[in-house]
């Protein structure tokens, strides 16, 4: 029963959280006085799922706008999914629509995404200006709830989670072709009581980083590290009466970022030594999902401060020094609505 209660509280709080990450809205055709096309409603200005590029310039970044596709100075269509943002003047562009929850390749070629529960795979070949190979787009996945997909470093491999064969989530590794799925989460460890969720591989590729529901934790997932084939596990947050999640690796794989959501109040970035040592909030309140700049220097992060619709910079993307420092706004757009 505690179990079920654990789950209906966590389903309650994601679909608070995708009421402001997703709205739906429709303009008319027309323009009943000229009977010209009139410029979209801008659609929330959202980012969600930053993926820094291993170059370094630019970071992928799940997003909504409108857009002027025909050169007329008028805007006329919505482009949902992928965006690029430049990492230092917050200048965006459109990359591959209809995808989320992007993770670049070591080597910053491809994209491994997800659109409906399914992960895919794709070539970009130009950052700027952009080009997508787009027959080179691959569906991974075919069955169950796919999502938060991330590379191994040398490239082979793809991990991820997905609801296949289970009530919840477990934790995926396949082939980078799709091949040779496998579930490593490990059902013996007498503390996993849920869930495991949200995989980031570390640089050396002998550890996976993830979300993970277990006994005694009240309030939410913990933050745990396992080896690549699910076993020894690290609890690097245990029992601390706060929700841990989208855990992230360091460049160096030295360090684990995370964001933290206590029972009262909001949610925040905190950084931790992957030796579990020096804990430290980094961020200001109401940050979330993260990612590292490529020289583990900074980070990007979405702010949404939920209490506070009309706050300067919501919904938009920040970047801070690791020590919490030069806290600065990425994008900016005329309309913050959420």
């Amino acid at each position: 029963m505690v179990n079920k209660m654990k789950k209906i509280i966590y389903l309650i709080y994601v679909l608070i959280l995708c009421f402001f990450v997703i709205s739906c809205n429709i303009s008319p055709d027309e323009d009943d006085n000229d009977g010209v096309r009139p410029e979209p409603f801008i659609l929330p200005k959202y980012f969600d799922s930053p993926a820094w590029h291993p170059e370094g310039t630019w970071i992928a970044a799940y997003h909504y706008d409108s857009l002027d596709t025909d050169g007329d100075g008028r805007n006329d269509d919505y482009f949902v999914g992928i965006w690029l943002v430049h990492s230092e003047t917050g200048t965006t562009q459109p990359l591959i629509r209809g995808f989320g929850n992007p993770a670049w390749s070591s080597d910053g070629t491809q994209l491994v995404m997800e659109a409906g529960g399914q992960i895919f795979t794709i070539k970009i070949t130009s950052l700027e200006p952009v080009e997508v190979d787009t027959n080179t787009l691959f569906q991974l996945t075919f069955e169950g709830r796919n999502y938060f997909p991330d590379w191994s470093p040398n490239g082979k491999w793809i991990v991820y989670d997905s609801d296949i064969d289970d009530t919840k989530y477990d934790i995926w590794i396949m082939d980078s072709d799709g091949g040779n799925k496998k579930n490593v989460s490990g059902e013996s460890d007498s503390l996993d009581q849920g869930g495991w969720r949200i995989p980031n591989w570390s640089p050396d590729g002998k550890y996976i980083v993830h979300e993970r529901y277990v006994s005694g934790g009240d309030s939410g997932p913990e933050i745990v590290i396992m080896d690549t084939m699910g076993q020894n596990p690290v609890y690097l947050t245990l029992n601390n009466e706060r929700s841990d999640q989208y855990p992230r690796y360091s460049p160096d794989g030295t360090r684990i970022a995370w964001y933290t959501k206590p029972r009262v109040g909001p949610p925040a970035i905190w950084v931790l030594n992957s030796d579990s040592s020096n804990l430290r909030k980094v961020s200001p309140d109401y940050a979330w999902r993260s990612d590292w700049s490529p020289d583990g220097s900074q980070l990007v992060f979405l702010y949404l401060n939920y209490e506070n619709r009309d706050h300067p910079g919501n919904g938009e993307l920040w970047l801070i020094n690791v020590d919490g420092s030069g806290l600065r706004q990425l994008t900016y757009f005329k309309d913050n609505s959420l």
